[in-house]
């Protein structure tokens, strides 16, 4: 999630390229990373808003997905 929606250089970056690499649990994955259309994909952003609201007491922002392969 961006705080900063799009203003992030990192999302910058991603709607021009969305090829990315990301580390979980010191493991590198290639892949691609999208933004979540909230209106068409509510589902999922209201069940990302609640557990990062839930963790980090915020739930604004940009929802993006990165998707391994």
């Amino acid at each position: 999630m961006s705080e900063h929606r799009d203003n992030s250089h990192w999302v910058q970056n991603i709607m021009h390229k969305p090829t990315v690499s990301f580390t979980v649990n010191h493991k590198i994955f290639e892949g691609t990373a999208r933004i979540v259309d909230q209106n068409i994909e509510s589902n999922l952003s209201t069940e990302v808003s609640n557990l990062m609201n839930v963790k980090y007491g915020s739930d604004e922002g940009l929802i993006l997905e990165l998707i391994p392969g």
